[in-house]
């Protein structure tokens, strides 16, 4: 059976090539860019017309705000970018991050940011499920820790990069403070949380891991954040982290400063305290409430 022949609009092509709608136009209407013309006149581009353009127009698609192209394959990825094709994008993330390929992720992950898909669908849709592969891959003994640890650093790097393209609001308003609990070892969601609160416009404060509860006092006293959100994902001595979330809790209390709480290890501890806000079960959570 034939499969479906999939066809590209104008905004579509433009998007994928790196350009606007009115170049599109002046390239098809110079014979330099092929296309079909429907009855009512409308442009419609198959995939081969795009590499072939891309093929003999090297020089004219060098300087792409999309995703940077040098193969066919490149566009057929910056195709799935542009149609939000997650669970294509997730295949390609995880093995880039296997092989530690930053740059490979930060292109696909700059690409849907700049074709408007918001940061907190990238995370939850994209990113999150990749995470919890290399987690369980790792658990089943399918990958070594340290291929876990550089996989997960590859994403970190991409996301930090991806920063760089983000405009953020000037008007502050409030301080958030982000930690994690003193045995946790797993700061990126925490730090994909700093990254929305930033976007929403926050001033935020990222103690991160291992940072001791006496400094984290000393934040709260110099600083006096509004909110406060708490990362947690393993749980090796439930009353110790029992102990230290009462501690955090307490705190925000004291300051007045809400406390927000996500991850896994919140399903094995009580987060009954009149300081919590809200859990957050999704990083679109995070850019709701």
């Amino acid at each position: 059976m034939k499969s479906k022949i999939q066809y590209y609009n104008s905004e579509e092509a433009a998007k994928i090539l790196g350009v606007n709608v009115s170049t599109i136009k002046r390239w098809t209407d110079e014979g330099k860019l092929p296309c079909i013309k429907t009855v009512g006149g409308h442009r419609k581009f198959l995939m081969e017309h795009l590499a072939d353009f891309l093929s003999s127009h090297r020089k004219k698609t060098e300087k792409l705000n999309l995703f940077p192209i040098e193969s066919t394959a490149d566009l057929r990825i910056s195709q799935h970018i542009v149609k939000g094709d997650f669970h294509y994008l997730r295949d390609l993330i995880l093995k880039n991050a296997l092989s530690a390929n930053t740059d490979k992720i930060q292109q696909i992950l700059n690409g849907l940011y700049l074709s408007q898909y918001p940061l907190y669908q990238i995370y939850d849709h994209l990113l999150t499920p990749v995470l919890y592969e290399i987690g369980e891959r790792w658990a089943k003994g399918e990958i070594a820790i340290a291929e876990e640890h550089m996989a997960t650093q590859a994403i970190t790097d991409a996301i930090i990069r991806l920063q760089g393209i983000i405009h953020l609001p000037r008007k502050k308003v409030g301080k958030a403070l982000c930690l994690n609990f003193t045995k946790e070892y797993h700061s990126l969601a925490l730090k994909m949380v700093h990254h929305l609160l930033e976007l929403r416009g926050f001033k935020v404060f990222f103690a991160g891991q291992n940072t001791p509860l006496q400094q984290i006092e000393n934040i709260f006293d110099t600083y006096h954040p509004d909110r406060v959100y708490v990362s947690g994902t393993i749980v090796e001595n439930k009353k110790e982290m029992q102990d230290e979330f009462k501690k955090f809790a307490d705190l925000c209390r004291k300051y007045k400063a809400k406390l927000f709480v996500g991850g896994r290890a919140f399903d094995q501890i009580p987060i009954d305290h009149p300081a919590v806000e809200r859990r957050l079960i999704s990083f679109q959570d995070v850019f709701n409430y």
